[in-house]
């Protein structure tokens, strides 16, 4: 069995965790973006240099999830992808991961190039990645 991981825009929390619940609740391992409880891009905690490491260790967090899961989920609704995503996407890709899609359109012809597979429900999502339900 594989594992997934999620990547989305924050505007698409609520979604996004009902997707990953539904994919949970079928038995795929899920590494879920840390987007429930999301940071203004204008935040400010104590200094600057605490402000630019509380962002970079998001980052990295979610990379780290991707080079761990055997495949990238992309959780494109309205054909969305914001800059956050396009990152994950190239760092997917550089690794060499499978990247599925909810849509085939991000809204950029080259993302839509590193996009492998389409799957528009956590259902067919975990027939991808060999499960049964």
């Amino acid at each position: 069995m594989k594992t997934v991981v999620v990547c989305a825009s924050k505007k698409y929390k609520k979604e996004v965790r009902q997707f990953c619940k539904r994919l949970e609740q079928i038995g795929v391992v899920v590494f879920e973006p840390s987007i429930q409880e999301p940071i203004s891009e204008d935040a400010f905690f104590t200094s600057k240099h605490v402000t630019k490491m509380i962002f970079k260790g998001l980052t990295l967090e979610h990379f780290d999830w991707i080079r761990k899961a055997d495949v990238c989920y992309i959780y494109n609704k309205d054909d969305y992808a914001g800059v956050g995503v396009t990152m994950e996407m190239a760092y997917a890709s550089a690794l060499g991961k499978p990247i599925y899609a909810l849509s085939d359109k991000t809204g950029d012809p080259c993302r839509d190039a590193l996009i492998d597979k389409i799957a528009k429900t956590p259902a067919k999502l975990a027939k991808l990645l060999g499960y049964k339900k």
